[in-house]
């Protein structure tokens, strides 16, 4: 008699929880416009590697230094009692805003929670993608009197600003748990693939930012104390919630789904009481050609869209087994934990996805094709609650289709050139570790892989890495990226089967772009080879996208650009497109 499938427990597996020692930090669950019952603070402590620190905090890959440079001030930091946590019992709002302390400690410990995030779901440490080889990102949680904050590569930190509100008061953007990750992320993503801050096609600096905002949300889903309040918010008469109140648009609604209130509530240029609220975007494969849609904030709000509308699918399902079918009452507590559960798994899928990923020239296609080959290795049986159906529907009805349209789930195919590839004279043990071993693969089967051989290559990164999910199961796998670029005027585009932006003058010099990331499996065999060339047909949609945004002759790579970036999206100068019709 045949063996059914074990059914898998979405519940993550955590290596590191389990092998590393660990330590808890109160921070602020959202931000101080937030409170819990009785108008308390509503703080949530989160899970930290332990590790020796000193003053700031400063710990291996974090530097807390709280320079204000707009009033030429130091706060100074904590220097007794490192490893305790003063703040696990305060209920005053009032004295976390007025302490810069806290405010210190908020930020390391959002920051290093989001950096293990990442590397529990990657199964490998994560590098900062500065230029020099430096351990720490300098966190200043009152860098400027502005209402701002940004990462840059330049300075090797990540910079939060703070301004006066319209109701009266202080808003600091170091206290919203969802500015600090959104913020995080962007440098961690820069540690991962440095390349998707060059000029590119409009989706890739879109995918910076939306990818922010779902670390973002997602982390803050995984607050019970935070998604508690929100069903409160929906029904707050006990600790009961029925069930016809847990429906689709009740839920889409909340304030679960908002990023950043008090900054939303107290700015004056900010449309309604948050930064942003994607889920309520209604789904239409118009927003995509929307001329509105150009610019990257906006853009990302289909992503995060997407995904968010997505995932409170799953978090819906999950509910059902557990009496929404039925119309049965469900425990608050217990649907604040299904909730964490379900963002847990959602933001680990979408963190593993950026490993099977192009290194240029990324389109949100190529995201969902990663997302579903991402949840597909560790997972192969989605009988259960449909996590990758709900995905490609939620991405399809926004108008993003897989970019492998060679398979009917959307996911990345094996290399057709499989059979063809020269293994020999290769070490297995370098093949996980030394570039320059699979710079001599690329040479060996650059015909069979279809790589330019007129373009300068060069392998970028080797990542060993071992997953394990939550059956048990383990995956090994080796991501390589490799890059190559290439410099030619713009008249010579037609011969290498490129358009040229009509407008454009011959006598251009570009840059182009290429490369691809292969993924090896545990005997050195390659499963993927995930890219696009020199030649690639994205080459005409990347200069189009280029020539539109004015971004020939100059590099904007260095990450500083975030603070203009987000300066403009914050002082509103971009509405929302329904203004723009």
């Amino acid at each position: 008699m045949a063996r059914k499938p074990r059914r898998r427990r979405r519940e993550a597996f955590d290596p590191v929880a389990q092998d590393v020692p660990t330590r808890s930090w109160t921070v602020l669950a959202q931000d101080p416009a937030v409170l819990g019952p009785k108008g308390r603070a509503l703080t949530t402590r989160v899970t930290v590697p332990a590790e020796r620190l000193e003053p700031g905090p400063k710990g291996h890959r974090i530097h807390v230094i709280d320079i204000d440079a707009t009033r030429d001030t130091y706060y100074k930091p904590r220097d007794k009692a490192l490893y305790d946590d003063p703040y696990a019992d305060v209920t005053d709002i009032e004295r976390l805003v007025a302490d810069p302390h806290f405010h210190q400690q908020n930020v390391y410990a959002i920051t290093m929670a989001t950096l293990g995030h990442f590397q529990v779901a990657l199964g490998r440490p994560v590098s900062w993608g500065f230029d020099s080889p430096a351990h720490h990102l300098k966190v200043a949680p009152h860098a400027f009197a502005d209402a701002n904050a940004y990462y840059s590569r330049q300075s090797e930190s990540l910079s939060f600003g703070y301004f006066a509100g319209e109701r009266g008061g202080t808003v600091f953007t170091c206290l919203s748990h969802d500015i600090v990750a959104h913020e995080a992320t962007h440098a961690i993503l820069d540690g991962l693939r440095k390349h998707y801050l060059r000029p590119s096609h409009v989706d890739q600096a879109a995918m910076h930012e939306a990818f922010a905002d779902l670390v973002a949300l997602f982390s803050v889903l995984q607050s019970s104390e935070w998604v508690e309040l929100g069903l409160a918010a929906i029904a707050n008469r006990s600790n009961l919630i029925e069930s016809k109140d847990l429906d689709y648009d009740s839920l889409k609604d909340s304030v679960l789904f908002k990023l950043a209130e008090q900054f939303g509530r107290e700015h004056a240029f900010v449309r309604g009481d948050a930064l942003r609220h994607s889920i309520t975007w209604e789904p239409s494969p118009v927003w995509l050609r929307h001329p509105a849609f150009k610019e990257p904030h906006t853009r990302g709000e289909i992503l995060v869209a997407a995904v968010t509308q997505a995932f409170l699918r799953i978090w819906c399902a999950r509910l059902g087994p557990l009496g929404t079918d039925r119309n049965l009452p469900l425990n608050r507590a217990v649907v604040a934990e299904e909730a964490a559960r379900a963002a847990r798994q959602v933001l680990r899928v979408a963190i593993r996805a950026i490993d099977y990923l192009p290194p240029v020239d990324l389109t949100f296609g190529d995201y969902l094709s990663a997302l579903l080959t991402a949840d597909m290795q560790l997972y192969p049986d989605d009988s259960r609650f449909h996590y990758r159906d709900m995905l490609r529907e939620s991405f399809e009805a926004f108008g993003i289709l897989p970019a492998n349209s060679g398979r009917a789930d959307g996911a990345w195919s094996p290399p057709d050139c499989a059979d063809q590839l020269c293994y020999e004279g290769l070490n297995f043990e370098s093949l996980r570790y030394d570039p320059d071993t699979l710079y001599r693969f690329i040479w060996e089967n650059r015909d069979a892989l279809r790589i330019d051989p007129e373009a300068f290559t060069r392998v970028t990164a080797v990542h060993p890495v071992v997953r394990v999910s939550n059956d048990g199961l383990v995956l090994r796998e080796t991501v390589v990226e490799y890059v190559q670029s290439m410099r030619v005027f713009a008249g010579e585009l037609g011969k290498l089967g490129i358009e040229k932006p009509q407008g454009l003058s011959g006598q251009t010099f570009l840059p182009l772009y290429g490369g691809g990331t292969l993924v090896f499996d545990d005997f050195g065999r390659v499963k993927f080879h995930i890219g696009t060339g020199i030649r690639s047909e994205k080459q005409s949609a990347r200069l189009q996208s280029l020539f539109e945004q004015g971004a020939f002759n100059r590099e904007d790579d260095d990450g500083a650009h975030f603070a203009g970036l987000h300066r403009r999206r914050m002082l509103g100068a971009v509405g929302h497109p329904e203004e723009r019709w």
